[in-house]
């Protein structure tokens, strides 16, 4: 898949009416997880067009954003002067042991040929007490279910993963959110998001977007 030729697309989706509110939803309970504190060094791998990078910008950590697409990193350095922006690869990320208090990767594994090697890196440069976290796309979801229905390119390649198929990576403790699907109509996703908790508590397995932290 050529990412470069992705990058604006993907980022104009953050501005329709269902990316804002998958963004708003899925953030919410990646920093529930990440528990960013100001100062703190969180290198996102995989980072796209730096919407989380942006984020802990903002929070006053010291951000380091990795991606293996140059125009994604382009579209990224537009939106913050502050983060560190690196084009290179998961599986060898360029930093030394111990280097990093918080690891994020949001939708990365599932473009990943050796997702075990990446998780691997993203480990060594990881603080002993440091926080590992994984946004991944749940492939037991109505987001799932529909997007293999319409065979949407961008997926055409991807990987989905289950939770029970996540755990073989060492979950520490785990949720979901999103519990909608791109062709609802507005006043039902708004509904939606007001059930998104308790959801997530009633059929926690099913929400489209899983968040891990993974064991150091």
């Amino acid at each position: 898949m050529n990412f470069d030729e992705l990058a604006d697309r993907y980022d104009s989706w953050y501005r329709t009416e269902f990316g804002r509110y998958a963004d708003r939803l899925e953030k919410r309970l990646v920093l529930r997880f990440a528990e960013p504190k100001k100062g703190e060094k969180v290198l996102d791998v995989g980072c796209g067009t730096g919407t989380y990078g942006l984020e802990f910008s903002k929070m006053g950590l010291d951000v380091t954003c990795l991606d293996m697409s140059k125009r994604m990193l382009d579209i990224a350095r537009k939106k913050s002067r502050d983060m560190n922006t690196i084009l290179g690869n998961a599986r060898e990320i360029p930093f030394k042991d111990n280097t990093f208090d918080l690891i994020v990767g949001i939708t990365l594994i599932e473009f990943l040929d050796e997702p075990e090697r990446a998780i691997k890196e993203m480990k060594r440069v990881l603080k002993r007490e440091g926080r590992l976290i994984l946004g991944v796309l749940n492939k037991f979801s109505l987001f799932a279910l529909c997007e293999r229905i319409r065979k949407n390119e961008t997926y055409a390649n991807a990987r989905f993963y289950s939770i029970f198929e996540l755990k073989k990576f060492g979950v520490k403790r785990w949720n979901s959110t999103l519990f909608a699907s791109k062709k609802m109509p507005g006043f039902l996703l708004n509904f939606l998001r007001g059930l998104d908790r308790i959801l997530s508590v009633i059929i926690k397995p099913f929400g489209a977007f899983l968040v891990v932290e993974i064991e150091r």
